[in-house]
């Protein structure tokens, strides 16, 4: 009998190949798939927002490549893994370049706040029940 079809074999998605691999980053995993040798589709799904692509991997190759990462014989940049210095450089700098949008966020936040709380303090001093009748209304 011969080896099963390809069309049968469950290709696994990014999320599957995060799983098998958790020493590689995510946004590295496609890199590492491609110069590891490890086969892939490009699927495409078409829908009323447009067009969506994303990317399945043969599941031979990415236990091949998993007992290679393990090994320490895998094709890899440094920056690719999770516990390398280089990694870790790198998370720093991607959070240093993220901080002028933290603090937008925050100022945005913070004026809304304000806002907010100047408004009810107006409201508060200008109800009814802060009013003195006049003296005169006997």
């Amino acid at each position: 009998m011969a080896a099963a079809d390809p069309e049968h074999i469950a290709w696994l998605t990014d999320r599957k190949l995060a799983r098998a691999w958790p020493t590689i980053r995510p946004t590295c995993l496609h890199a590492t798939a491609n110069a590891n040798g490890v086969r892939n589709n490009l699927r495409v799904s078409h829908s009323t927002w447009g067009e969506s692509t994303w990317h399945t991997y043969h599941p031979a190759d990415v236990t091949r490549v998993a007992g290679a990462i393990s090994d320490g014989t895998a094709v890899l940049q440094p920056h690719w893994r999770n516990d390398t210095p280089e990694a870790k450089l790198l998370d720093q700098r991607l959070r240093r370049k993220n901080l002028p949008g933290d603090i937008g966020c925050a100022l945005v936040v913070a004026i809304a706040l304000a806002i907010i709380v100047i408004v009810l303090v107006i409201s508060w001093n200008d109800s009814p029940s802060s009013y003195s009748t006049p003296s005169y209304w006997h």
